[in-house]
């Protein structure tokens, strides 16, 4: 059995871990991946500067974990949205609500999710969402060439909403996804 000593350094080190994670994500959404270092993200969390090189070694760890935890609060609110009384209106709405206020955050998502592509140790945690959102597809009878489809349509709306600046409506959100989810 750990003393109450140890159970509190390890968690003092979670608290400061998620700080890392979500001022990382927070350094990503304000001035892109490019932008994100050790100090920079320790400042960002109000952190010893050496705390993000303690926790993580490196900057591809650094963002590993950032998109664990971007995708942690994702699956959460999946979760949320399969056990909604209309899940599909409520997906339709959740998306919409990314082009809100905290709208970099989503931006800040993409990014990670795409330098993916060039870096294999993030792919991981980018398939995640792809995975979740899948399940959620999936529970509502969608086959897997529909479930692709969905996953396909709501990756391409949010970036083409955020390229264009035009934002997506739930209605309009939700009108697709029953017209996806119907053509199964």
């Amino acid at each position: 059995m750990s003393s109450p000593e140890v159970d509190g350094r390890r968690a003092r080190g979670e608290r400061t871990r998620h700080a890392l994670m979500e001022a990382t994500l927070r350094v990503v959404a304000a001035d892109g991946i490019g932008a994100v270092t050790h100090r920079r993200v320790c400042q960002e969390a109000g952190q010893p500067a050496s705390s993000a090189a303690y926790h993580f070694p490196s900057i591809t760890d650094l963002l590993e974990a950032a998109l664990l935890a971007a995708d942690e609060r994702n699956s959460t609110e999946l979760a949320r949205i399969e056990a909604a009384a209309d899940p599909v209106a409520e997906l339709a709405r959740w998306l919409a609500d990314d082009f809100g206020p905290d709208q970099a955050a989503c931006l800040a998502e993409y990014e990670l999710y795409l330098l993916a592509a060039r870096t294999p140790a993030l792919r991981p945690a980018a398939t995640r969402w792809l995975t979740d959102l899948g399940s959620l597809a999936q529970g509502w009878g969608a086959d897997p060439q529909t479930v692709r489809v969905v996953c396909a349509y709501v990756d391409g709306m949010l970036i083409q909403g955020h390229v264009t600046g035009r934002a997506p409506a739930a209605v309009e959100v939700e009108a697709v996804l029953r017209g996806l989810l119907g053509a199964a």
